[in-house]
């Protein structure tokens, strides 16, 4: 129950940055910011990070569906993991780039920030 209430906060989230700035402050502890990395092969990867007090989250949009994720513990850089288990995808950034992994294999690579 709660990982659906997340799910839902998140989807609730996106709907509102959508229609707002690239970069916008919540509170002086919370932080909202979307980011367009330029990839390989043309590609795009947009990601909406959500920074609390307590977590830092990203929401990607892969294969015609938002996926909330959740920051886990990395030795280097950030990676974010689904809050929903039944997806395999990974979002790994470290400074000013950025990989999208699903299966333990990239699927968009060699992004950075436009």
């Amino acid at each position: 129950m709660k990982i659906q209430t997340a799910l839902f906060s998140m989807i609730g989230l996106l709907a509102t940055i959508s229609a707002h700035a690239t970069i916008m402050q919540q509170s002086s502890e919370n932080e909202i910011t979307k980011v367009v990395y330029a990839c390989k092969d043309k590609n795009t990867l947009d990601v909406i990070f959500v920074n609390t007090d307590k977590d830092s989250y990203a929401i990607i949009n892969q294969v015609d569906e938002m996926i909330p994720m959740k920051n886990v513990k990395s030795a280097s850089g950030a990676v974010y993991k689904p809050i929903n288990p039944n997806y395999d995808y990974e979002l790994a950034t470290k400074g000013n780039t950025a990989t999208l992994l699903a299966n333990d294999k990239p699927i968009i690579e060699e992004c950075t920030l436009e």
